[in-house]
């Protein structure tokens, strides 16, 4: 099965997109991370075709929020997010670039007044051809042998709709600023129109193979979509 392609200017616009709309989010000492990992995708989109290559996202910290309840509510703590993350990347033909081995976001939560304590951790991926849960899933923990969601049992695979690693960011900010951030995504500014009408695309197409999944199954719906390995150009229709 071949890997998730796209186009390698829209991933490039995502992360453009993301460090313009996302700049007062995060510490201004990690924002670097962003800058980096363009330039790493633009080297990766150059290279030779057919090479694959990991691209990494280093440890993006968020600022300190207490906004992560709904409406004038504050949490009881501040908290801020360590987004990391790999995925191995495939040039193509055509500025395409595949997804072709590990794609996994990573996302830790750390009390402010804490930062050596690590109060949670989960893992937004994509799957591979044998794998036995959604092809886009969550896990939980799963980076030590002890309790609880030890190593060696990889479940829950729960569903995922974050398909880029930009779109994982996005998810991230929308939990932890309930209200500042849905502002920002609503704003006139050509980054972020930019930002809505690329994860609209992508979101359309995930939506739409879901359906087509359930509609042609003998299984029941669950089973179905957990069963189910989307093509390879999925989101490069239009």
């Amino acid at each position: 099965m071949a890997g998730l392609r796209f186009k390698i200017a829209e991933l490039e616009r995502e992360i453009k997109a993301m460090e313009t709309m996302g700049e007062e989010f995060f510490e201004s000492r990690t924002l670097w991370t962003l800058k980096d990992l363009l330039r790493d995708l633009q080297s990766i989109g150059g290279a030779q075709k057919g090479k694959a290559r990991p691209l990494e996202l280093q440890c993006l910290h968020t600022i300190p929020s207490d906004q992560y309840e709904a409406g004038s509510r504050r949490g009881s703590r501040k908290i801020h997010a360590v987004i990391s993350g790999t995925w191995d990347l495939r040039p193509l033909e055509k500025r395409e670039i595949e997804f072709c081995g590990i794609a996994s976001t990573r996302i830790e939560l750390y009390a402010s007044d804490d930062p050596d304590k690590r109060l949670a951790m989960w893992r937004l991926e994509l799957g591979a051809e044998d794998s036995p849960g959604c092809y886009f899933h969550a896990q939980i923990l799963g980076d030590s042998d002890k309790p609880p969601f030890p190593e060696f049992v990889p479940i829950p695979r729960l569903p995922s709709l974050f398909v880029t690693p930009m779109s994982t960011v996005e998810f991230v900010l929308g939990e932890l600023f309930q209200d500042k951030w849905p502002e920002v995504t609503a704003s006139g500014d050509p980054e972020v129109k930019n930002w809505r009408a690329l994860q609209k695309k992508w979101l359309q197409s995930l939506f739409s193979w879901y359906r087509r999944e359930m509609e042609k199954t003998d299984f029941s719906s669950w089973i179905a979509l957990k069963k189910a390995k989307p093509k390879s150009d999925m989101f490069l229709l239009k």
